[in-house]
């Protein structure tokens, strides 16, 4: 044996067995391949599968073919027509068909089915076919051919289905045969029209034995939508085919959603589901979802029954969404239900419509407010033109709402009306400015960027913090820039007022004001929009203002403009001018009196104001035996007055004059005889005083002399 080895001749016939071996292996190899991959055999099986359905087939004539790992060939550019439209059902730019190594000795078996850049055309006939489902069902008529794997890579399908065209590009499947049990893969983008992009991932295992054949199946979608912004979704069920209904039907479910968008976190369950193409019916589906808004963290639950989608159209007989919402200042309840259904292929409507909400203050005194339980319907169509009615009661009274929505590329617009028995502001005065964001005015800009509102509003009774109001009317105009209520008109103070307000959306904020007030009581009218306590009567008022901010001070500060006030038959409180001088020869100053009071015929204020500060403001009053006029400044902001004045007493064709000055705070000022004013001119102090004396003397005289005509005459005005 060792000499054998050693042997020259046993070497070199090893190498000419060898050589002939492998020369006689690769001849076997492209006999088989050539045997078993012959272009014209291939062409002519492949169209025998699609003879009775009415195409042909075509590929390249170049054809690859490789022994190992496994016998394959590789056709290039195979299309699969339909002879009636002469269009291509499929594409595929490259096919691999690699067999196993046992069919050579059994059952033909592919151990590799692998497509490349595959397109495929999928359209559903007006019968509800798809065009390629006899295909589908031949290749699973008779003798089923035994494939270990398909992949298919960057493949797309076009689908067609009635009205709709969807597509699934960039898919990726790879279907592994695992013996009693198969694996699925599957990645891709699906699209259409009218709706989102959806990145979706699906895995599955398939039993084919068992009752739910689906196992484990995991669904993933990450997509970006208008509201919410970037969003993904994930789904996990076992599942059945039903093949006489085309419907995937589920076990149990476990879903959730998540958007970045406000932290939106929705998990949710369900049961029997069943799920088809184009067509999706939810006996069951419930939901927990969490989100932040600003300083509101959000909770709330979500629940349908029988929820159905059919050909792009939702029908909802019952859902219901309860939330809660909660800041640092208050929480809040409400609660959304209704019935949604399509009326036609546009037009939708949602049935007995709910809201009921409620709020409240958190570690603070019970404060309720946006009270409401408001029923009614939503309707609207795909054009995103819609109408909302809704009566109930809000904060307990009652309140109907009709709004218009209409809907173009350019803009959207909003019409309608809104009708409240009573509102009080009271219970939203104390914290007004909570009630927005910090970027409302942002989000107001942006909301009404393409909208606009116009709705008639009515309220029979107004209640703000400082009086009533009823019968408040105004026309509401809002879109990006501006909020306009003109012309507004309401009764207050016993008499009516008519005027209007304008806000603009400006950096500072801005607004202006005109009011033209008649037959109005003006102690109170004067108290609550001026600060002023001492004049009384009925009388009028035209405003004209302007200024800036969102905050009292902020409009204190900015606050320009006209006012011209006029009373008659009224008193100013304080102060008796018949009697000023009845005490002493020689008083120069009075004290306020609550008690005291002078009444007048006729007084007119006229009011200038810039930034918060009134300069020369006149003041004229009519007594029955004397008059006043002078000048003065007011610091608003502070509640302080300065005024100048002349009382003048009239006595047949003579008249003297009494300078008073009239100056501190709104609620209690005090009055002084101008001193200097009385003694100019003069030059010693016995002249002065003497002067003083004799004016206070006749002053004195003359005006008691006509405080008895004017007490008679005020008794006369006050009997009923």
């Amino acid at each position: 044996m060792i000499s054998l080895l050693h042997s020259g001749k046993f070497w070199l016939k090893l190498l000419v067995f060898g050589c002939l071996s492998i020369f006689l292996l690769l001849a076997i190899d492209m006999a088989v391949l050539h045997y078993l991959f012959n272009a014209k055999e291939i062409n002519k099986r492949a169209n025998e599968f699609v003879a009775d359905s009415g195409r042909q087939v075509f590929f390249d004539a170049d054809i690859s073919r490789s022994m190992f790992p496994r016998p394959t060939v590789t056709l290039h550019q195979v299309q699969v027509k339909n002879v009636a439209t002469k269009k291509n059902d499929i594409n595929v730019g490259e096919m691999k068909i690699g067999l196993g190594w046992q069919s050579f000795f059994g059952r033909m078996t592919i151990e590799k089915l692998q497509l490349n850049d595959a397109s495929i055309n999928l359209v559903r006939g007006s019968n509800g076919q798809w065009n390629l489902a006899d295909l589908w069902q031949k290749a699973y008529s008779g003798k089923r051919l035994h494939i270990n794997r398909l992949i298919l890579e960057n493949a797309k399908f076009n689908i067609q289905d009635d009205q709709n065209l969807q597509y699934i590009k960039q898919m990726n499947l790879q279907w592994r045969n695992l013996g009693s049990s198969s694996a699925l893969q599957l990645e891709g983008i699906l699209g259409g029209q009218d709706m989102q992009t959806l990145h979706c991932k699906l895995n599955a295992v398939y039993h084919p034995d068992a009752v739910m054949q689906w196992k484990d199946v995991n669904l993933e979608i990450d997509t970006k939508v208008s509201v919410l912004g970037e969003s993904n979704g994930q789904w996990h069920f076992d599942a059945r085919w039903l093949p006489q209904q085309q419907l995937l039907q589920t076990a149990a479910v476990q879903w959730q959603w998540h958007s970045q968008r406000n932290q939106l976190h929705v998990t949710g369950n369900g049961q029997n589901w069943q799920v088809g193409w184009a067509k999706l019916f939810l006996p069951q589906l419930n939901g927990v979802a969490t989100a932040q808004i600003g300083d509101n963290a959000i909770n709330a639950t979500v629940s349908s029954t029988n929820t159905s989608w059919l050909q792009n159209h939702w029908f909802l007989p019952q859902f219901q969404i309860d939330s809660g919402w909660q800041s640092h200042l208050f929480q809040t309840a409400l609660t959304v239900s209704g019935q949604l259904s399509w009326l036609d292929m546009r037009h939708w409507k949602i049935d007995n419509f709910s809201v009921n909400s409620h709020q409240d203050t958190v570690n603070a005194l019970p404060n309720s407010r946006f009270i409401s339980d408001l029923s009614g319907s939503v309707q609207g169509d795909d054009a995103g033109n819609g109408q909302l009615n809704l009566q109930g009661q809000f904060d307990n009274q009652p309140v109907s709402i009709s709004l218009d929505y209409q809907h173009d590329k350019q803009q959207a617009k909003i019409n309608g009306s809104i009708h409240l028995a009573q509102l009080n502001l009271r219970p939203y005065a104390d914290n007004s400015t909570s009630l927005l964001p910090p970027d409302w005015q942002q989000l107001w800009y942006r909301w009404f960027r393409k909208r606009s509102l116009t709705a008639q509003l009515s309220i029979d009774s107004l209640l703000t913090p400082t009086v009533v109001v009823n019968q408040f009317k105004t026309q509401l105009s809002l879109n990006a820039r501006t909020l306009n209520l003109d012309p507004i008109s309401l009764n207050m103070y016993g008499g009516n007022t008519d005027g209007l307000l304008q806000v603009t959306n400006s950096n500072p904020l801005s607004w202006k004001a005109r009011q033209h007030a008649r037959g109005v009581q003006m102690k109170s009218f004067l108290q609550d929009t001026f600060g002023l306590h001492n004049l009384d009567g009925e009388g009028d008022a035209d405003f004209d203002f302007h200024g800036t901010g969102v905050n009292r001070q902020q409009w204190l500060s900015s606050l320009s403009g006209q006012a011209d006030i006029h009373i008659r038959q009224g008193v100013w409180n304080g102060i008796d001018i018949n009697n000023i001088l009845q005490n002493s020869d020689s008083q120069t100053t009075v004290a306020y009196n609550e008690t005291s009071q002078t009444p007048f015929r006729y007084i007119r204020l006229q009011i200038p104001l810039s930034n918060g500060n009134t300069r020369s403001s006149r003041m004229e009053l009519h007594a029955d035996n004397f008059d006043i006029k002078g000048t003065g400044d007011v610091k608003w902001s502070q509640q302080q007055m300065d005024y100048n004045v002349l009382i003048a007493t009239r006595r047949a064709q003579q008249q003297t004059l009494l300078p008073l000055r009239i100056n501190g705070t709104f609620t209690r000022p005090s009055f002084s005889i101008d001193y200097q004013k009385l003694t100019a001119g003069l030059h010693t102090s016995q002249q002065k005083q003497n002067s003083l004396r004799q004016t206070l003397q006749q002053q004195w005289l003359w005006l008691n002399q006509g405080s008895g005509a004017s007490a008679e005459h005020h008794e006369t005005v006050r009997q009923p």
